[in-house]
C-alpha cells in the first residue's frame, strides 16, 4: 500500500468529530518536516518516526529539508535535543488545540437557557395544578419538591452563564440534571393525570417533548431525535409557557 493509500485509509477510520484534530496534527507535521534532518537509514528508530511524520504531513517526499542527509551528528543525522524540541512543540500545539476545541466549543448557552427557563416554568405549573397533591402520597410530594429545587438550582447556574462560553461537559451535566429532575415530575404527575382535568394529560404530553430538545442543545441528542425536530423547540417552549 503506497503512502497516499495509507493516509486515505487513516482518514476513513477517524470519527467525523475528530477529523479536525487529525487536520491539526497534519498541519503541525507539515510545519516541522522542513526542519527535521533526513535519516541516514529508513530502518532506524528515527527513520521510522520520520516516515510517520512525513506521512501525516502529506509530504510524500516533496519537502525540502533544511539539512542534508547525515550532515548532523549521529547515524541518523540531526541533533537529538533539537529534534525532541521540535516534536515537543508540535505535540503541545496539537494538544492545546484539542483542549480549547474539546473543552469549550459546541454549547449554545442561549438555547440551553431558553429550554431551562421553560422547564422551570412547566415544573412549577404542574406542581400547582389544583388537586394534584391530593392524589399523591407524601413520598411523591417530597420527590416533586426535591425535583423543583434541583431544577431551580441548575436553571440559576445556566442563567448566570448564558451568553458566555462553558465547557461541553458542564453543559451536558446541566442538561442531564434538568432532564432527570423534570422527568421525575412528569412521571409522578402522569400517574394521576386521568383523575384530573383532561388538559393536564395534554400538557404533560407536550412537556415531555422538551426533554430530548434540551439534550439536543448540548449534543446529547438521542438517535430517535432528528435534526429537523430540534427546530420545534421554540414552539414547545411557547406551549409550556401557556400553562395547563
Amino acid at each position: 500500500m503506497d503512502s497516499m493509500a495509507i493516509f486515505q485509509t487513516l482518514i476513513s477510520v477517524v470519527p467525523v468529530q475528530d477529523v479536525v484534530y487529525v487536520a491539526a496534527l497534519c498541519g503541525v507535521c507539515a510545519a516541522l518536516m522542513p526542519w527535521l534532518p533526513v535519516p541516514a537509514g529508513a530502518a532506524s528508530v528515527y527513520g521510522r518516526v520520520y516516515l510517520a511524520l512525513n506521512l501525516l504531513a502529506q509530504n510524500f517526499r516533496n519537502v525540502a529539508n533544511r539539512t542534508k542527509p547525515g550532515s548532523a551528528p549521529g547515524k541518523d543525522g540531526g541533533s537529538g535535543p533539537a529534534i525532541v524540541l521540535l516534536l515537543g512543540l508540535g505535540a503541545a500545539t496539537v494538544l492545546g488545540a484539542c483542549t480549547v476545541s474539546g473543552g469549550t466549543a459546541g454549547i449554545n448557552t442561549a438555547e440551553l437557557a431558553a429550554d431551562a427557563g421553560a422547564i422551570d416554568f412547566a415544573a412549577q405549573a404542574i406542581e400547582a395544578i389544583p388537586g394534584l397533591s391530593a392524589h399523591l402520597s407524601a413520598d411523591q410530594v417530597a420527590l416533586i419538591n426535591e425535583a423543583l429545587g434541583g431544577i431551580k438550582a441548575v436553571t440559576a447556574q445556566i442563567d448566570a452563564a448564558s451568553g458566555g462560553v462553558i465547557a461541553v461537559e458542564t453543559g451536558k451535566g446541566w442538561a442531564t440534571s434538568l432532564a432527570g429532575e423534570f422527568q421525575t415530575i412528569l412521571t409522578i404527575a402522569g400517574t394521576v393525570a386521568s383523575a384530573l382535568d383532561p388538559a393536564v394529560a395534554g400538557y404533560i404530553s407536550t412537556a415531555e417533548q422538551i426533554v430530548p430538545l434540551i439534550e439536543a442543545a448540548v449534543g446529547l441528542t438521542p438517535a430517535t431525535v432528528s435534526v429537523a425536530a430540534t427546530g420545534d423547540a421554540p414552539a414547545v417552549r411557547a406551549a409550556l409557557y401557556r400553562g395547563v
